[in-house]
């Protein structure tokens, strides 16, 4: 196994959610990628930003374990990942305003604060009922 994903028993690894792979992450985010044009990477219909929203702040919330939420309380790395991985391969983003994207980012990133990757694939199937 490679020393980035070890075991969790690989004391030269990273164990799959420890923080290491958090901070991995992050950083990847943090060097960013330049834009390739062409088609975006996610399978849904074009929509507003407020649908999107709409569809992200349902499921965070419901999957908010106390129900208590508040205003960018997602940690700023999930922020990165919301943005580079659902919004920025949204069909629609480039024409959303940055007040618009960033609304977005932050309740994706609550979302997967709170349900990981399987949030993300319960957003894209809600924005593909729709």
């Amino acid at each position: 196994m490679s020393p980035v994903m070890g075991t969790a028993g690989d004391e030269q690894g990273m164990g799959v959610d420890g923080p290491e792979v958090r901070a991995f992450v992050a950083a990847l985010v943090r060097a960013g990628a330049p834009s390739v044009p062409g088609p975006t990477g996610l399978a849904v219909p074009e929509a507003s930003a407020e649908e999107v929203i709409a569809v992200a702040r349902r499921l965070a919330l419901r999957a908010v374990a106390d129900g208590r939420w508040s205003p960018g309380s997602a940690p700023r790395g999930l922020w990165g990942v919301a943005s580079a991985m659902v919004v920025d391969e949204h069909p629609s983003s480039p024409g959303w305003s940055p007040v618009e994207r960033e609304r977005v980012v932050t309740w994706v990133a609550t979302l997967i604060e709170h349900r990981g990757e399987d949030g993300v694939q319960e957003l894209l199937r809600e924005l593909n009922l729709r």
